[in-house]
């Protein structure tokens, strides 16, 4: 940052602060100002610098490049006012917020392209220093990337929640007839108890299929797999699967659900449902010893909560097929 010290010749309104820094009273002289804020301190071995922000735009986003700062000599009692040759910028700023510029939402896609939840979203355009929308617009946003990605939804929440009671009742006595074995739905104006739950006020649905015969595998399993993927989507979200590996490496699905999001509570769900399907066909709830999972913190965590503190395995699958093509493309 380039930074000059208070000219020689200044207002009679900028002499005022000049004395007034000269003084010691550094910091009502900023404030009579009534344009800067506190950011943040260093300190430095010329003595402590306490720099300002233009307090014309929010501190969460984009900020305005003029700036100012004090020094607290460490060798006298001098305290000097140094100011940023930058323009204040703060009404462009706050004009641009009102829609996502070309360049933030091309950002978003990639973003969302990795698989990054909002907050995490919010969190890489902080880091890129680029102006950051409001949560509500960001989740429009993220829906019509999702409607474009994956086709535009055909069946409402009330459809879901009717489909879900009548193939949840009666279990089907046939070994390899799908059922419902849990389900949620959940809509954005119900009481949420769950302080979890960090897509409270929204509507979701969570639901939980599978078999007798499934089940049965189930229940004699002591490792986990799961994972969600976006090769097989329904309605435009993606199919999370839960099942186990036998000695040959075959994997054996348990059953596999479909959620309105991918987060802990999402992951919490499919394991209780998985022990609740055991429980409506008389099977012993299942106890594994190990996760196997990519490593994402929502299926850890949801993993332990359910089935308390177990090891987990980390699958490097698709790190080391894109490993091995990235090599053989040199």
């Amino acid at each position: 940052m380039t930074v000059i010290e208070i000219p020689s010749y200044v207002s009679d309104e900028e002499m005022d602060i000049e004395k007034a820094v000269c003084d010691g009273h550094a910091e009502q002289a900023i404030k009579e100002e009534n344009q800067w804020s506190h950011h943040y301190t260093n300190t430095t071995n010329e003595g402590k610098k306490k720099y300002f922000r233009c307090n014309k735009v929010k501190l969460r986003g984009r900020q305005c490049d003029a700036c100012i700062y004090l020094l607290f000599d460490s060798t006298s009692n001098e305290v000097v006012l140094f100011r940023d040759e930058s323009n204040h910028t703060h009404d462009m700023i706050q004009g641009k917020n009102s829609r996502i510029s070309t360049e933030v939402k091309q950002a978003i896609q990639e973003l969302f392209e990795l698989k990054l939840k909002p907050k995490a979203i919010i969190e890489a355009l902080h880091e890129r220093k680029m102006e950051v929308p409001n949560i509500s617009r960001l989740n429009n946003f993220l829906r019509s990337i999702k409607s474009k990605k994956f086709g535009p939804t055909a069946i409402s929440l009330g459809e879901i929640e009717q489909w879900c009671i009548q193939s949840s009742r009666p279990i089907p006595e046939s070994d390899d007839s799908p059922f419902v074995a849990s389900y949620q739905v959940i809509y954005d104006d119900d009481e949420n108890d769950d302080i979890d739950d960090d897509d409270v006020n929204e509507n979701k649905f969570r639901f939980f299929i599978t078999t007798r015969r499934l089940l049965r595998i189930a229940s004699s399993s002591k490792k986990i797999h799961a994972d969600a993927t976006y090769k097989l989507v329904w309605q435009g979200f993606p199919v999370l699967i839960v099942g186990t590996t036998d000695l040959d490496r075959h994997f054996h699905a348990f059953g596999m659900a479909v959620c309105s999001n991918e987060k802990k509570q999402d992951f919490i769900f499919i394991f209780r449902a998985l022990q609740e399907g055991l429980q409506k066909i008389n099977l012993k709830e299942i106890n594994p010893d190990v996760l196997i999972a990519d490593g994402a913190d929502s299926i850890r965590n949801a993993f332990q909560d359910v089935f308390g503190e177990k090891p987990m395995v980390m699958c490097w699958a698709h790190m080391r097929r894109n490993v091995v093509k990235k090599i053989e493309a040199m």
